[in-house]
């Protein structure tokens, strides 16, 4: 038998496979990744806009000003006033804007869940009397502000 004389026609191929449209599983994953993305974006946007990483920037340079210059009232009211301003930004200002003395030292115990015992002897009084600088532990002022800083967590962020 002479297979050339049977009338066949050329080999037909399929055609290729689209892209479009996808498969559900592919939407399944489209979908997953964009809801994601949008609560990626969230997370860093109220991460990035913490006042609370303002503040320890803040804090840093009021030590740094505070090496060179060796003043510790100027130590004890910027560190105070930092205080204040972040106890502004996270609780509603009826609750923090009359505080001083030892009502705000009351508040920073309450809020930060430290004790404050140098906030009683510096922050309650330091802004308003002139200190001496040789009983002032500058360290310990600072890393309690730190340490405030970073365990506040205020109402905005409860």
């Amino acid at each position: 038998m002479d297979y050339s004389q049977i009338p066949l026609r050329d080999m037909q191929m399929p055609e290729a496979i689209g892209w479009w449209p996808l498969a559900y599983g592919w939407w399944v994953v489209l979908i997953i990744v964009l809801i994601s993305l949008v609560y990626l974006a969230r997370y860093l946007r109220k991460k990035l806009s913490d006042p609370r990483r303002y503040a320890l920037r803040e804090l840093k340079s009021i030590e740094q000003a505070y090496s060179q210059h060796q003043d510790t009232n100027q130590l004890i009211m910027q560190s105070n006033s930092l205080l204040k301003r972040l106890a502004l930004s996270l609780y509603p200002r009826e609750q923090v804007a009359s505080l001083s003395g030892d009502n705000w030292c009351q508040f920073l115990q309450d809020t930060g869940g430290i004790s404050v015992e140098i906030a009683r002897e510096l922050l309650a009084k330091g802004p308003y009397q002139r200190q001496r600088s040789d009983r002032i532990d500058h360290t310990r002022l600072i890393q309690f502000c730190r340490q405030w800083i970073k365990q506040v967590k205020g109402a905005k962020y409860a």
